[in-house]
């Protein structure tokens, strides 16, 4: 398997046929069998919706192994999914200041989002996950990063950086995880850290630091769904943060962000290229 994901290095056109497989066909095989578990378990409504989550990752997988039997894969320099490399800084300061890094960013780029309404199946998909925590932690805070990033970011980013620039390749993965998300209030904040964490894959070839960054990110807002039920789906930090303190903090987090991805750009030297 890890072989053939090597190989695998899709272009723009194969990138969005691995979505539309995704979006369609892994949303129906997930319906489906949601329903039919149902039908059997009908104490099981709520959990298993969340526990069924990874097939709509399947009909998009099953492609990448047709492909990949079918392709001249001698003729492929296959590009490592998972590569480390953290220059100067290290791999432990580098996650060490990843973590505030996430809430800076959300912190700094909320502005742009804040003024949108919720989708009505985001409060019920809210209300989900406080009604099954456990099922809701799997899929939410763990499933999501795993597969997410190793589609956007491990596939995908990784096989357009063999076809075209690191800046357009990076642009269009974030473009395609915001997409992924089928409605804006998601889509936006989702394609802004999609460029943060396309960024890092493209420096680090690290998969682990763009699962650890979607980690971070959904496991807070995990938290505050659980610890704070009350709370409306559209809550931010302009909300609970009091008057001038908001805007020293968005000082604060900008300073901050502008401060460690620059000294990340100057420490990583490592970047995905292949020859096809």
């Amino acid at each position: 398997m890890n072989q053939r994901l090597q190989r695998y290095l899709p272009g723009l056109a194969d990138s969005w046929n691995l979505v539309l497989l995704m979006i369609f066909a892994g949303s129906i095989l997930a319906y489906v069998t949601n329903f039919a578990i149902g039908l059997i378990f009908p104490q099981s409504k709520g959990w298993v919706e969340m526990l069924t989550y990874p097939l709509i990752f399947v009909p998009p997988l099953l492609l990448i192994l047709h492909s990949t039997k079918q392709s001249l894969a001698g003729h492929i320099t296959p590009v490592p999914v998972n590569e480390p490399h953290f220059g100067s800084i290290g791999t432990f300061l580098s996650f060490t200041l990843i973590l505030p890094l996430v809430f800076a960013l959300n912190y700094i780029t909320e502005p742009l989002t804040m003024w949108m309404g919720v989708p009505e199946f985001i409060e019920v998909f809210m209300r989900q996950i406080h009604e099954n925590k456990i099922s809701s932690l799997l899929s939410v805070v763990i499933m999501a990063p795993l597969l997410e990033e190793l589609f956007c970011r491990g596939i995908i980013l990784r096989g357009l950086l063999t076809h075209t620039t690191p800046l357009k390749a990076i642009l269009w993965s974030s473009f395609i995880f915001g997409i992924m998300h089928l409605n804006p209030w998601q889509a936006i904040p989702a394609f802004l850290l999609g460029l943060f964490m396309g960024w890092i894959y493209w420096k680090t070839h690290s998969l682990w630091s763009v699962i650890y960054i979607h980690f971070i990110n959904n496991g807070f807002s995990y938290l505050i769904t659980i610890l704070y039920p009350e709370l409306p789906a559209n809550t931010g930090f302009y909300d609970i943060v009091p008057g001038n303190l908001y805007y020293m903090l968005f000082a604060i987090a900008l300073i901050y962000s502008v401060t460690v991805i620059y000294t990340m750009h100057k420490s990583y030297d490592h970047t995905i290229s292949a020859k096809i």
